[in-house]
Parts: structure tokens; C-alpha cells; sequence
């Protein structure tokens, strides 16, 4: 009996041990032929657009015409008037609607499920920036600034004509030209540039999603004026970038050379100039840039706003005191910036745009100095420098020059060969 039982349990182990491997293995193949890692289907991550999703909407893609509101646009996707109301009242403290300008970029998100409805409105003030406006649900409206890419850039270009045409002809922008015109405005006179005189400037190209935006900082420059060498290296102590020539000393001024992005000097300071509007002969003191309608006036220096208004001779106009001994006056503005009476602005932000309001002929500044409260010839006034190198950073400061004089030397002179340049002196 007992060895009957042995028997029965040793069958009893076999076949367990055969039906564990043949299920096993059915169910291994079961399992391969239900899920076979070909066919596994992967989910594409959703598409999105100033960070609303492609997926769930159709667009419109179009530009602000002359004269158009966003009633014009909002109306025929079904956003009420009553939601366009609420619309203005709440764009009033990000970006007003009032405020669009014609041949801006705007997108419009909208559903067609049982009618056509507007969902996103997104404005594009700048290539930096965009407004969106939300209309499902609840409506809210918040501002945001596309990622900036910095990236260096070089150039060197002879002068045949100015260097507003030099630099032009590269393809750099205006905003280059007055930046290398401020660098150096204090050391050379832009308006006695001679044909042959050449230069080499390394700069930041600011860039949003691969294009152009702006020019951010120039971090080198060499500039042959007449054969004599002039460099000027970008250098912050800690306070910001200032500019310093091949021996530490700053090229800076307290005050900007041009007040106006580098522009033709139409007119100087004079006790006797005959006035192109009265046709009488009195005093001009002040200096005339000529530049289009538009084109950004800058602060000359830190200061305080301490008149903004408009007189019938001066037209628009803003007044800046700098300190105890210097203020600037800025006239005939097509219209102010930002800045109100009262505020303090730093060197080179913008106070307004060039005009011809109030006795002009055509589109100028002109640009006033006062030195303790009488009015002088700025061109002739011996201004102080801006703050020179500390010992500190004078070792740190020949080690970036080492390096900023290689870059300079490697930007190539396409017009002549074997040229010896300062920086490969």
C-alpha cells in the first residue's frame, strides 16, 4: 500500500512538472502573438504655438490693416460685442487692443464643432514678444517673450562713402552703426572720415528662433582713421560694460556724442544763424541732427526729466537734469517714450522719436546744453570721462584684451593683403 501511494506521487509530479512547461510555453506564445512589438502603437507628442495646442484648433495667420480693430476680426468668429467690451477694458494693463499697429503679425486659434468660434487671439507687438488673449471659458490676457539666442558676430568694412553705407553694405543695421558711432564718437569725428579709413568690430547679434532681432553689445573694435589705430575693448568692473582703449583709459564720456542714432549734423551751435522759418537772423544754441521721422532720441546721460511738454517753438519736447552742472534739452519730437516728467532715465534709454513739431522745416533734433544754467556749444565742451580702470582689473583686463586682439586679427580684410594690423602688432 505504501508503495502504491510512492508510485501514484512520483506519476503525479511528472505530469505537474509537463503541464507547468506546455502552459508556460502557450503562454508565452499567446502573450507574442497578442502584443507583437512591431505593431505597438506610439502616441506623436501634441504640437504647440505660443503654448496652445495645434492639435485642438484651427488658425488663421494674418497682419493688422489700417485701421482695423479687433471687433473686425473677433466679430465673424462669434465673440460678442458684449466680450469684446470686456476684451478692451482688461487689454488695458497688459497690451490695450487700442494700440495695434498695421502690418503687425496676429494668429487666431478658433473650433468649428456645431459654429465657428474664436478661442486664442495672439498679437505680436514685436519679433520678441507676444500678447495672447484668451476667449474660451473665462477671458484673461497675459504678455510673453520668446527665448533670446546671443550670438557673436564679426564684420570689417572700408569706408567709400560713411559708415552708415560701409556697415550697411555688410548687411549690418543702423543700430550697429550707431553703436560703433557711440564707441568711438569720442575719439573720432564721423562726420571727417576719409575714403580708405577701415575697421573690424566683433558684436552680440540678439536672435529669436534663428532670426535677427537686434544688436545686443559691441565686445571689440578697431577702427584706422587717417593710418592711426583706435581699439576699444568692451570691460564691465562690476557696474556694467564700459569702453577702454589698448591702455585701460575709458573712451566713454559721461554723456552720449550723439543723442540721436549716428545722424548728419545739419546745423551747429551759432550766436547768429538765419532761422529757416522766421528768415531773421538770431541765435541757434543748440546743434541740429538731421534723421528720419521716427528714429529713437536718447538720453545724452543720467538724469532726471524735469520738463516733458509741448511749445509752440520748441513743438514736443523734454528737458533732462543731469546734476548739479549739466542739463539737456531735446526739441521738435514726433512724440515722446515712455518716460514721464519727474522720472529718472540712464544714458541711452529712449525719451522720444524725431520730428518737425513747432518751428521746423523738416525732421531734426535739436539738441540743447546747458553748462551752470547758460547754454553752450556741446560739440566744444571738454566733458569728463567716465570712470577709468581700477588696479584690480587692470591683469584681468590685458587678459581678455590678449584675447579680443587674436579674434580681431582673424576677422579678414576682403579689399587688401598682407595688411598689419594694430591688434596683430
Amino acid at each position: 500500500m505504501k508503495r502504491n501511494l510512492g508510485l501514484a506521487s512520483v506519476v503525479g509530479l511528472v505530469v505537474v512538472v509537463v503541464l507547468y512547461f506546455y502552459f508556460s510555453r502557450e503562454s508565452a506564445s499567446y502573450i507574442e502573438e497578442e502584443i507583437p512589438l512591431e505593431e505597438v502603437t506610439v502616441i506623436p507628442e501634441p504640437i504647440y504655438k505660443f503654448g496652445i495646442p495645434l492639435d485642438q484648433y484651427q488658425i488663421l495667420e494674418g497682419k493688422i490693416k489700417r485701421n482695423q480693430t479687433i471687433a473686425d476680426i473677433l466679430l465673424p468668429f462669434n465673440i460678442s460685442n458684449q466680450d469684446i467690451f470686456s476684451i478692451d477694458r482688461l487689454s488695458k494693463d497688459v497690451f490695450s487692443v487700442r494700440n495695434f499697429v498695421p502690418n503687425r503679425d496676429y494668429t487666431l486659434f478658433y473650433t468649428e464643432d456645431s459654429l465657428k468660434r474664436a478661442a486664442y487671439f495672439v498679437y505680436e507687438p514685436s519679433p520678441l514678444e507676444y500678447v495672447v488673449y484668451q476667449l474660451k471659458d473665462s477671458i484673461s490676457i497675459y504678455k510673453e517673450e520668446r527665448a533670446v539666442e546671443t550670438i557673436e558676430r564679426t564684420m570689417a568694412g572700408r569706408i567709400t562713402v560713411s559708415l552708415d553705407h560701409s556697415i550697411r553694405e555688410k548687411g549690418g543695421s543702423a543700430a550697429l552703426v550707431s553703436a560703433v558711432a557711440d564707441v568711438f564718437g569720442w575719439q573720432i569725428d564721423m562726420r571727417s572720415l576719409q575714403v580708405g579709413d577701415w575697421f573690424k568690430v566683433i558684436y552680440e547679434e540678439r536672435q529669436v528662433n534663428g532670426q535677427p532681432i537686434g544688436i545686443g553689445k559691441v565686445l571689440g573694435a578697431e577702427f584706422n582713421h587717417i593710418r592711426n589705430d583706435y581699439m576699444a575693448y568692451a570691460y564691465d568692473q562690476g557696474n556694467g560694460f564700459d569702453y577702454y582703449d589698448d591702455l585701460g583709459e575709458s573712451l566713454q564720456r559721461a554723456f552720449l556724442r550723439y543723442p540721436v542714432e549716428f545722424s548728419r549734423i545739419s546745423s551747429r551751435y551759432s550766436k547768429s544763424r538765419l532761422h529757416p522759418v522766421l528768415n531773421t537772423r538770431r541765435a541757434h544754441l543748440g546743434t541740429d541732427f538731421a534723421a528720419a521721422k521716427g528714429t529713437p532720441i536718447k538720453a545724452a546721460a543720467d538724469g532726471v526729466i524735469i520738463a516733458r511738454g509741448y511749445t509752440g517753438g520748441n513743438g514736443n519736447y523734454v528737458k533732462i537734469r543731469h546734476n548739479g552742472t549739466y542739463t539737456t534739452g531735446y526739441l521738435h519730437m514726433s512724440k515722446f517714450g515712455s518716460y514721464k516728467n519727474g522720472q529718472k532715465v540712464k544714458k541711452g534709454d529712449v525719451i522720444g522719436y524725431v520730428g518737425n513739431t513747432g518751428l521746423a522745416t523738416g525732421n531734426h533734433l535739436c539738441f540743447r546744453f546747458w553748462k551752470r544754467g547758460q547754454q553752450v556749444d556741446f560739440l566744444r565742451e571738454d566733458l569728463p570721462a567716465e570712470k577709468p580702470l581700477s588696479d584690480e582689473h587692470i591683469v584681468k583686463f590685458e587678459a581678455m584684451k590678449v584675447l579680443m586682439d587674436k579674434k580681431l586679427n582673424d576677422i579678414p580684410m576682403e579689399w587688401v593683403e598682407d595688411v598689419i594690423t594694430a591688434s596683430s602688432k
